[in-house]
């Protein structure tokens, strides 16, 4: 049993670890930064009326953070998955993060902005790892735009509609209804799977989460806290180490002969499978079975497609 908490425990030191790494770079990026250039031209800024109250962007990150730990705690099956997943490659971004803000210096784009980081830079990141302390000259890119996009990528990728299930239940208890068995289905409450079983298409909290994420990012610019730019990267970057980590854990069994795959093997719990095996995001190396449906409703209680049921 504790075993299968390794990888979750290695991706909070790993997080940890970089979460410093990226604190203690700010503070060196922020005293490189070059505070007598003036904010650059930028149509974000230009577009959108500028609001002071910056640190809204601290509270709509903190909001972001915990409703999707809310989401995924109780979901016993696959919540491992998907926080050490989520962890791990946030990590990897803060380390992206830490060369790209260090390697090049930009003007700050916060209107007379101050750093309060003003100590020893190794005592300094610790501030800034619990909001205690800010700086103005981490620019390019967006740490905030990275969290946002990977909690909404944690919530779209592994989610086939179990948010529903429960307000849905209510509702039919309230009417009284007899449910039925409908398999496979698919639409604007539930995403259309993959022949792994993963979700495959958008439904209608794909477009919610995504509509809150943007508005953050709006948020973002609109305070001056960042870029247009650097919100722009933030998401791109974050969007394409999350499709690729997922893209090369699928084909985990296909190269188990190289070193780092085998470190990744280990992380998902795979072991050794065959070449040939079809691989889930949520379950591993796994065989679906076709006739199988994707999501069934009962008189009693409503089972979703990882297997957790409301009664």
């Amino acid at each position: 049993m504790v075993w299968s908490y390794l990888p979750l425990f290695f991706s909070i030191i790993f997080f940890l670890i970089s979460l410093y790494v990226n604190s203690f770079v700010q503070v060196l990026a922020d005293r490189n930064s070059p505070y007598w250039i003036p904010t650059l031209p930028d149509i974000g800024h230009r577009l959108l009326p500028y609001w002071t109250y910056f640190s809204i962007n601290n509270y709509y990150l903190l909001a972001a953070f915990v409703l999707v730990l809310i989401r995924y705690i109780f979901q016993r099956d696959i919540r491992l998955i998907v926080f050490r997943r989520w962890i791990f490659i946030q990590a990897v971004m803060f380390i992206m993060r830490s060369i790209s803000i260090y390697v090049t210096s930009l003007s700050v784009p916060l209107p007379g902005c101050n750093t309060t980081a003003v100590g020893s830079p190794p005592v300094e990141a610790f501030y800034i790892m619990f909001f205690i302390h800010a700086t103005c000259g981490d620019v390019l890119f967006s740490g905030h735009t990275v969290t946002l996009t990977l909690c909404a990528l944690a919530w779209t990728t592994y989610s086939k509609g179990e948010e529903h299930y429960p307000i849905r239940w209510l509702w039919n208890r309230f009417k009284s209804k007899t449910q039925e068995i409908i398999p496979g289905r698919s639409g604007w409450l539930y995403p259309q799977l993959d022949s792994t079983g993963d979700p495959l298409s958008f439904y209608l909290t794909t477009y919610l989460v995504w509509i809150f994420t943007i508005i953050g990012y709006l948020f973002i610019i609109a305070t001056r806290f960042h870029y247009t730019v650097d919100v722009f990267l933030g998401f791109l970057l974050s969007h394409l180490t999350w499709q690729t980590y997922h893209y090369y854990i699928k084909n985990l069994a296909e190269r188990r002969n190289i070193i780092i795959t085998r470190f990744f093997l280990w992380f998902e719990g795979y072991g050794r499978p065959p070449a040939n095996t079809s691989v889930s995001l949520l379950t591993g190396p796994t065989s679906i079975n076709p006739e199988q449906p994707g999501h069934i409703e009962t008189h009693n209680d409503v089972v979703n497609p990882s297997g957790d049921s409301y009664t």
